[in-house]
C-alpha cells in the first residue's frame, strides 16, 4: 500500500516534468512584424540565442517580400540527414518557424500566393526537397504543422555550394531569388508580383 505522503510526491516531480515537456513559448508578433523597427528591437532582444534571428527582404514597388528565420549554426555537426533529418518537415531554421511575408499579392515559382504571412517548411531528401508554405505560421518549430493548412507545395532541388556557410541563411535578391544556404548545401526559388 502506497502511503498519501508518496503519491504527494509522485505529483510534485510528475507534474511540472510533464508540463514542462509540453511547452511551447508564446509566438512574438514582432517575429514577422512588417514595421522594421519593431521586428530589428526583437532582432536585438534575442541576439545572444544560439540561432538568433535574421530576416531578408526585397521590394517590388510597393510590395515588401520578406522571410523572417532563425539562423542555427553548423558548430561541427552533420546536418543533412543527421540533425536535419531526411524525409521529414523541417522548419528550415530554429525557434519559431520560418515565415515568408508578403504586402502584396506574389508568385510564388510561378503559384499564386495571397498577400499575407506563412510558415515556410521543407521536407529534405538526398536529391530533391519540397518547399511548404502554410497558413499556420504563428507556431514555435514544426511542432504544430498542420498540411490541411498548406497552401503551396513545390519541389528545389539542392546544390552544392562552393563554399560553406556556417549559419543558415536566407537571401532575396532584386530580382527575386530566394536562395536558401546552410552548410554545403543551397537550392533557391523565385518569387516576384503579380
Amino acid at each position: 500500500m502506497i502511503s498519501n505522503n508518496w503519491w504527494r510526491l509522485l505529483v510534485v516531480l510528475v507534474v511540472p516534468m510533464a508540463i514542462s515537456g509540453c511547452y511551447r513559448p508564446e509566438y512574438p508578433s514582432k517575429f514577422i512584424s512588417s514595421d522594421l523597427k519593431e521586428f530589428e528591437s526583437y532582432q536585438k532582444k534575442c541576439a545572444s540565442r544560439p540561432s538568433p534571428p535574421a530576416r531578408s527582404l526585397t521590394t517590388f514597388g510597393d510590395i515588401d517580400v520578406f522571410i523572417t528565420y532563425s539562423q542555427p549554426a553548423v558548430k561541427g555537426r552533420t546536418i543533412w540527414g543527421d540533425l536535419v533529418p531526411y524525409n521529414k518537415v523541417w522548419r528550415t531554421g530554429a525557434n519559431e518557424a520560418t515565415v515568408l511575408s508578403s504586402t502584396g499579392d506574389i508568385l510564388v515559382n510561378g503559384d499564386t500566393l495571397l498577400a499575407g504571412n506563412y510558415a515556410l517548411y521543407t521536407i529534405p531528401t538526398k536529391d530533391k526537397w519540397t518547399v511548404i508554405l502554410n497558413t499556420k505560421y504563428e507556431v514555435w518549430g514544426a511542432y504544430d504543422y498542420d498540411q490541411s493548412m498548406d497552401v503551396l507545395r513545390f519541389e528545389v532541388e539542392p546544390m552544392t555550394a562552393e563554399e560553406a556557410s556556417e549559419r543558415m541563411t536566407f537571401d532575396i535578391d532584386a530580382s527575386g531569388t530566394v536562395q536558401f544556404s546552410w552548410d554545403k548545401l543551397k537550392f533557391d526559388f523565385l518569387v516576384m508580383p503579380l
